[in-house]
């Protein structure tokens, strides 16, 4: 929904269509389900969405973090660019969907540079402006993935080892330039199966060209959730 701020500006009245035209165009189940487009009039637009009772993966995360709870865990591609716990939505039986695509790319050249901000969860190519491709989102995956081990935010522990001397935790733009640079990288437990925090540490790689694909990633998760159940 366009907020009052933005209903009388053309261009984010722009935004928000395209991405309701991109949303529209996905149908996976996975994705949280489009259901059509409402308004008054052009400055005044809702998309309306498949609802999802259990909110957002990083509101269940903090809840448990909150609550001491036990640490542990052939369509045209598209790039989402922003994929975190805050864009993942869980149902009723506590299956997740994505969302928000408002800032994904359909990955119509081989490999991309636009800017799309910074974000903990970012990874290093695309924070740096530089060419990226569908190893972005894997990266992103590997944070979420260690969201799902330690129930924290990412890099919180570098934060807080990592304080100037009056007391003050590392700012966010600092931690993604020792990101980039491979000197931080997020956390998981020793509690966690070992094939799944290899997984995520391969995610985060800065090396694109080390990340698994998301097949790749599919396979593990499946062989490792296999092993779990045995």
């Amino acid at each position: 929904m366009l907020t009052p701020e933005t209903r009388g500006i053309m261009a984010h009245v722009n935004n928000f269509l395209a991405e309701a035209k991109l949303t529209a165009s996905m149908d996976h189940p996975r994705i949280v389900h489009f259901i059509g487009v409402a308004w008054d009039s052009l400055s005044d637009l809702c998309v309306v969405m498949e609802y999802m009772e259990g909110g957002d993966l990083r509101t269940l995360l903090t809840g448990y973090e909150a609550s001491n709870h036990p640490v542990g865990i052939n369509h045209e591609k598209v790039i989402h660019r922003d994929l975190k716990s805050c864009n993942i939505l869980l149902n009723h039986a506590m299956e997740a969907k994505v969302i928000d695509f408002g800032i994904s790319r359909e990955r119509m050249d081989q490999t991309m540079t636009a800017g799309v901000g910074t974000s903990l969860w970012m990874a290093p190519e695309v924070m740096l402006g530089e060419k990226y491709d569908d190893k972005a989102d894997m990266f992103s995956f590997g944070v979420v993935l260690s969201e799902l081990d330690v129930h924290a935010l990412p890099y919180a522990q570098a934060k807080e080892n990592n304080r100037d001397p009056n007391g003050r935790r590392m700012p966010d733009a600092i931690i993604l330039q020792q990101v980039a640079m491979g000197r931080i990288s997020v956390a998981f437990s020793e509690s966690n199966p070992m094939s799944i925090a290899e997984l995520g540490k391969a995610c985060v790689s800065v090396d694109p060209s080390l990340r698994p694909t998301a097949a790749e990633a599919l396979y593990k998760l499946q062989v490792a959730l296999a092993q779990e159940l045995a």
